[in-house]
């Protein structure tokens, strides 16, 4: 059977031109040019890999790594016509397989190709293990740093030193509360609690801490993090998790702020009486391969109920 490829990439002749020549080694190829719809494109099209350029319209190729990497393991292969170490840095980080700069030989695309789907796991024995696999009612808590490519970019060094720093902090947190780090690609952490006040509990320690370590910094240099959770079901196999739920935590970390935290209605309806915060009605908010909007609302950090 053909292999099936997913190329993202907004330069039509580069579609063209590798469209020819992969399709002469037994390649299906599906082409796009840009990532807006890439989860319900890799639903569809079930890939066994993804090439993708960095530099994309809209939303770029990083941030669709991170929405391919929170939903399917199929590999990535990234372009980039920057060559920047910071972009290559940050996309193997993030769960990129491999990167290949621009321009580039398509005889070493082929081969990178090859050697990559060898490396990745054989889909028959996935769906087989798909029995294993079990699903439960977790709190999911999914956080990133803001503006860390800037970050990257102005200083890579001190950059990565102070998120290693910072990662300590937050699983340590995280253990306290009982809960469990499940992956940290890049400067995304996922986590999940059995218990939801537990999240949220933990999540405002994480953001205080985080503070006080930034207070000592210059501002441009602060690293402020992004948490997000919310309650769902998730698919549990061999210690990750995915589905839907885990998606939605994603999304709605995207809409805190800087050193913020949004929770989805059904984290709010499990802790509004129980821990004494301010809570933020944000609306019901849109959500990329989410059928019906979710209920969003945001924690005023720093700002507890009196009395």
């Amino acid at each position: 059977m053909d292999k099936k490829i997913l190329l993202i990439d907004d330069d039509e002749k580069l579609q063209n031109l590798l469209t020819e020549y992969l399709k002469g080694y037994g390649f299906q190829i599906s082409t796009f040019p840009d990532g807006n719809d890439i989860l319900r494109n890799i639903q569809k099209n079930s890939p066994d890999i993804v090439i993708l350029d960095i530099m994309l319209p809209g939303k770029n190729g990083l941030d669709v790594l991170k929405d391919i990497r929170g939903e399917y393991n199929v590999p990535v292969i990234m372009l980039t016509a920057r060559g920047e170490d910071a972009d290559r840095i940050v996309g193997l980080e993030l769960g990129a397989d491999d990167y290949l700069p621009k321009p580039f030989n398509p005889r070493e695309l082929l081969a990178r190709m090859n050697a990559v789907i060898r490396r990745a796991p054989d889909r028959t024995r996935d769906q087989e293990a798909f029995q294993g696999m079990q699903r439960q009612l977790k709190a999911i808590m999914s956080a990133d740093v803001k503006d860390y490519s800037r970050l990257m970019g102005e200083d890579e060094l001190s950059t990565i030193q102070r998120l290693n720093a910072y990662r300590d902090i937050l699983a340590g947190h995280i253990k306290e509360f009982s809960g469990r780090v499940v992956d940290s690609p890049g400067d995304n952490l996922l986590a999940e609690f059995g218990s939801v006040v537990n999240a949220v509990q933990c999540a405002m320690k994480i953001q205080g801490h985080i503070k006080t370590q930034n207070a000592e910094l210059a501002p441009d240099r602060r690293m402020e993090f992004r948490i997000g959770i919310n309650l769902g079901d998730v698919i549990m196999e061999k210690g990750k998790i995915y589905g839907d739920g885990v998606n939605i935590a994603a999304r709605v970390e995207g809409l805190a702020e800087p050193g913020g935290i949004c929770i989805t209605g059904s984290v709010y309806d499990q802790v509004e009486n129980k821990i004494p915060l301010i809570y933020e009605f944000l609306g019901e908010k849109p959500v990329k391969n989410i059928i019906k909007p979710v209920r969003t609302y945001q924690i005023r950090v720093g700002d507890e109920v009196k009395g």
